[in-house]
């Protein structure tokens, strides 16, 4: 990587003309190939090695993209990129697995608790809050490059001559519309699916499967009537507590990714890059809410706007250093890494 600039030095070259940059981006980018290469296969490794089913699902989920994006930046608040030391070592916990200690023996609704419990439980209005808060973040992101953008707009009622599958309920709801994401002018609506796949239900199952699933679902419910009534298109967004997301969620966002690069003339790479983050952080603060079971109202942080970030001071400066500096005194350094 560093060939060419050593030859520049034993020379006493006075100047960078014969600096081949080209070249080093290109040995720095198989260099990175080759380290992605050689993590994937070491994961790999503990994988197959390991007997422990839940460890195994756990480092499956945590390789999706986007899920630990909330790992490699640091703490800022006006971000609301902030973990205390509690919420952080919970993070880890729930990444990989791993027993969360003091959390009540029995959930508010009587059964027996655990992770899993307080993750799909509806008392408390977690569940609630966890929708909310990634319809909110995807709606922020809507206005950045689009017009008429609106949370919980009402459907049009359906005539009673018209037959059209799926919810036909008069005063349904989606989680929000947008015009000018796909075309100019053009109408998209959007209905938001979180879902915890160490659920009974999903533990054993494909991730990638059970991603299908809840869109064809959603699709099922609304596709119909939005395309037949609304006369405009229908994306389901579908996420996992895990931090990961199906298709067409990732569709989404890379499209509203390339209009924002495009508006403020960012590199695409630093904008996907903090969409991701943003939205990894507003499904683990929201998981980690539910599994603590905190009550009452949280002290309101006030975080900058979409449109007043630079992107690329966030990438330059945010990569690597959180969680290195949180292992000193968490005491998850050595399992971590091995894992990772």
């Amino acid at each position: 990587m560093t060939d060419n600039l050593k030859k520049l030095i034993i020379n006493q070259k006075s100047s960078l003309d014969g600096y081949q940059t080209e070249g080093v981006v290109e040995v720095t980018r198989d260099c990175m190939k080759d380290k992605e290469v050689r993590m994937l296969r070491k994961i790999s490794g503990i994988v197959s090695d390991s007997s422990d089913a839940r460890l195994k699902r756990s480092i499956t989920l945590s390789q999706e993209k986007g899920a630990g994006a909330w790992l490699t930046v640091l703490p800022i608040g006006s971000l609301g990129w902030v973990l205390n030391k509690e919420e952080f070592q919970d993070a880890l916990r729930l990444r990989y697995g791993w027993q969360i200690p003091n959390i009540p023996a029995f959930c508010v609704c009587g059964k027996k608790n655990s992770v899993d419990h307080t993750l799909i439980c509806k008392n408390g209005g977690y569940l609630i809050f966890r929708h909310n808060k990634v319809r909110d973040t995807n709606a922020a992101f809507l206005r950045e490059v689009c017009h008429d953008v609106k949370t919980e707009p009402e459907l049009i009622p359906i005539d009673s001559c018209q037959a059209i599958p799926g919810n036909t309920e008069e005063r349904a709801r989606l989680d929000i519309s947008a015009r000018g994401l796909w075309g100019p002018f053009q109408k998209t609506m959007f209905d938001v699916r979180i879902f915890h796949p160490n659920a009974d239900s999903y533990k054993d199952r494909d991730i990638k499967s059970v991603y299908t699933q809840h869109e064809n679902i959603k699709k099922k419910d609304y596709e119909q009537r939005v395309i037949q009534v609304e006369k405009c298109s229908f994306t389901p967004l579908v996420y996992s507590t895990s931090g990961g997301m199906a298709p067409q969620a990732h569709a989404f966002h890379r499209r509203v990714a390339e209009l924002i690069a495009e508006k403020t003339h960012e590199e695409y790479r630093d904008v996907i890059s903090m969409m991701r983050t943003k939205l990894s952080f507003a499904l683990l603060n929201s998981v980690l809410v539910s599994v603590r079971r905190s009550r009452g109202k949280s002290p309101l942080k006030r975080e900058i706007p979409i449109s007043d970030i630079s992107f690329n001071l966030i990438r330059d400066g945010l990569r690597g250093i959180f969680h290195f500096h949180n292992f000193i005194y968490s005491g998850f350094g050595t399992t971590f890494a091995m894992v990772h």
